[in-house]
């Protein structure tokens, strides 16, 4: 079982200084980080990356937070995870809809934490079934989804869906709400409140599948 602290409210250096939590992942949602110029990151003119890097190296923490990010003029929605004092990385949304502002990103990723092997989906990415289905099968044991707008009636049928034909439990955070499947397809916990914990199960179950394609055998 993984226990999960999720903060809507938050900004993640705020909390940073006034709250201690026992669960080992803190989430937060896309007010977790102000807006990241990589351009002053890099000039050393803002520090919010390394603060935050910093924040899990002091809490013990693994941090997961959605993040609008400015690279020299290229605006995309991300989710920034770091842990032990590391920057893992930083996903970027992939599936950009109906002339959407944002710039897309290239790919998906799968980060090696304490806590298991996670993946990560930001925002419209969500109703990308291969970008899901690749991530399981890469190794993944959770699926972890950041959407900046509030929570739609799709989103129980997709939680449910991908947790039960991949088999991993899936969390999906939007502006609103928190929304946890498992691999049976079922909804695990649920919450509209600004801080919230969750209970995910974390065991693996494999099942033997067997096909048959037409042709002779080489």
């Amino acid at each position: 079982m993984l226990k999960l602290y999720f903060n809507r409210r938050d900004d993640v250096l705020t909390f940073s200084k006034k709250s201690k939590v026992e669960e080992q992942t803190l989430i937060f949602g896309f007010n977790g980080i102000k807006k990241i110029y990589y351009k002053k990151e890099l000039s050393g003119e803002d520090n919010i990356l390394s603060s935050i890097a910093n924040f899990s190296k002091k809490s013990q923490k693994l941090i997961i937070s959605g993040a609008i990010t400015d690279n020299y003029g290229i605006i995309r929605k991300s989710v920034v995870i770091a842990e032990d004092g590391k920057l893992l990385g930083i996903s970027d949304m992939n599936l950009c809809l109906d002339k959407s502002p944002y710039s897309s990103g290239v790919g998906y990723r799968v980060y090696q934490t304490k806590i298991g092997r996670v993946g990560v989906i930001v925002d419209d990415d969500i109703i990308d079934i291969d970008g899901v289905k690749s991530m399981a099968q890469c190794g993944a044991d959770l699926i972890i989804c950041l959407i900046s707008e509030e929570e739609k009636s799709q989103y129980n049928v997709l939680v449910r869906a991908y947790s039960f034909l991949f088999g991993l439990p899936i969390v999906i955070v939007s502006s609103s709400s928190v929304m946890a499947g498992d691999m049976t397809g079922e909804i695990c916990g649920a919450s509209r409140n600004e801080e919230s914990r969750i209970i995910v199960p974390m065991r693996k179950n494999y099942r033997l599948c067997q096909t048959k394609k037409r042709g002779v055998k080489i």
